[in-house]
């Protein structure tokens, strides 16, 4: 989608990290990755999967993390047509999207102490994240996030209708 911004994310520290890239616009995860460390090939990984999968955004915005202001990082934004964007220092609710994405995440995830393994997580994380994207109604957009998807792709045709008439 032209336009639009996207925000990545790490969390679920201190057992793993996550990255996640989101659509600011459809509040869509586009595409995850699970690591043990915390890393710009982390979030690299991530970023990368969410292009082969979408559009470049126009503009990608993170919070103030080493991964996101990597050189690395900066120049997949670039060579993307991406421009780089970081909430201000001391301002986290310029990220708050995406700190509320993954508070969301979370809560249906559940303690982590429940998972015996990685692999147990990360079967817990495509759980959630796909209610998250497929069933969790967002108050902004009264639906999920796919289901606002679609209906972007595919507009409802109304009856053309002027002073209450049909067709004219």
């Amino acid at each position: 989608m032209p336009g639009h911004k996207t925000s990545p994310t790490c969390a679920l520290a201190p057992v793993c990290t996550m990255a996640l890239v989101m659509n600011l616009s459809t509040r869509e995860v586009l595409s995850w990755k699970l690591g043990t460390t915390h890393s710009s090939s982390l979030t690299h990984i991530a970023l990368i999967q969410a292009l082969r999968t979408h559009p470049s955004p126009a503009i990608l915005h993170s919070d103030r993390g080493s991964e996101y202001l990597s050189e690395r990082h900066q120049a997949t934004c670039t060579r993307f047509g991406i421009t780089l964007s970081a909430s201000k220092p001391g301002k986290p609710w310029q990220n708050g999207y995406m700190e509320r994405c993954v508070k969301s995440i979370k809560e249906e995830l559940g303690p982590l102490a429940q998972f015996q393994t990685i692999n147990e997580l990360y079967i817990g994380m495509t759980n959630a994240i796909a209610y998250y994207n497929t069933q969790r109604i967002h108050t902004a957009l009264k639906m999920p996030p796919r289901d606002y998807v679609k209906n972007l792709r595919n507009p409802r045709k109304l009856p053309r209708m002027v002073f209450g008439k049909r067709g004219v």
